[in-house]
């Protein structure tokens, strides 16, 4: 995840090689993991061949083997990272043509709201790099939108029992909320809505407060920004 004051934040995709043909789909399940995994990982470390490589060779297997297994769900996967990639080489449009493709396929097999709103997360960085501020923006509210929904149906499965059973609220999915809160912030920082934008760096610097600490950088960054704001309103 980067941080930047005049662009937004996005989320990486890292879950868990080499493969052949018409492997089994267990098989082909562990190899696209562990090739997204590793490939995240050298994102990571800065080893930009070795990512490009392993993400690669990932999304290979997967047309190779498309017609053995429903392997959507690792598509997605593999289409967000690879979009995280090309981010990360300054390659938007094409970062930004594997995010739609990837929140396609989500969208389609009912992915969890969290993990669509990672994906919308990371497309309002990529429209905010291109200064389609309005775009980016209703990017980051849809992610908001998802992601509280989540939290707040977590939260309260988790202290009522009622509704549909629901897993814990991790701390990734505070996480998440905080992210989406800063970015929808920035976005409207962009467009001078002042007000808004400080409504929405509080939400986030509250919610990292209690789940990051006063010291982590996020949180520090977030309470910078809403004095920031705050300047320009008076």
């Amino acid at each position: 995840v980067s941080l930047a004051r005049d662009h937004n934040m996005s989320l990486e995709s890292s879950p868990p090689g080499l493969a052949r043909k018409g492997v089994r789909a267990g098989d082909m399940e562990s190899l696209v993991l562990a090739c997204n995994q590793d490939g995240m990982d050298n994102l990571r470390k800065g080893n930009l061949m070795a990512t490009f490589e392993q993400l690669k060779y990932a999304e290979a297997i997967l047309i190779a083997n498309h017609k053995e297994a429903d392997s959507s769900s690792l598509l997605a996967v593999t289409c967000n990272n690879l979009g995280c990639y090309y981010k990360k080489v300054g390659k938007l449009h094409a970062a930004l043509s594997y995010l739609r493709r990837a929140l396609k396929i989500e969208v389609a097999i009912t992915t969890d709201n969290g993990t669509v709103a990672g994906t919308h997360l990371n497309i309002c960085a990529i429209l905010s790099k291109l200064e389609k501020h309005d775009k980016a923006l209703q990017h980051a509210l849809t992610a908001l939108e998802l992601i509280a929904t989540h939290v707040h149906q977590s939260e309260q499965y988790a202290q009522t029992g009622i509704g549909d059973k629901m897993p814990g609220v991790t701390q990734d999915d505070y996480t998440t909320l905080a992210i989406a809160y800063h970015n929808v912030a920035v976005e409207q920082e962009f467009l001078q809505q002042w007000d808004r934008a400080a409504m929405a760096y509080k939400r986030g610097f509250e919610i990292a407060k209690r789940c990051m600490g006063d010291s982590h950088p996020f949180t520090e960054a977030l309470g910078r920004n809403i004095a920031a704001v705050l300047s320009k309103t008076s």
